[in-house]
């Protein structure tokens, strides 16, 4: 898990998460290229999204997101996770 991260949004308008993502490509881009001495992109490619269209799904979302770090043995628990997190991340997923 330490190569992707999951964010369950509700936007209130068409196109927001399209926007949101661009603006956090630039803005973060930025400051991670500065503050570990790297360049380029931070993706390896275009985000993947899909609509969570009923309760059932999106439960099952939120239950994946909740257990990816569990399985990815990062945490003991749920909810366990913290910023500490990353800086048990391995340097190689930090350079370019």
């Amino acid at each position: 898990m330490t190569n992707h991260v999951h964010l369950l949004l509700m936007p209130s308008q068409a196109g927001q998460v399209s926007a949101l993502m661009q603006a956090l490509g630039r803005r973060y881009a930025r400051y991670a290229n500065y503050h570990y001495r790297r360049t380029g992109t931070l993706w390896e490619g275009r985000y993947k999204s899909c609509p969570v269209d009923n309760e059932t799904y999106a439960l099952s979302c939120y239950r994946h997101i909740e257990l990816n770090p569990v399985r990815a043995a990062m945490v003991a628990a749920p909810g366990a996770i913290d910023g500490q997190v990353l800086d048990r991340m391995p340097k190689e997923y930090m350079t370019h």
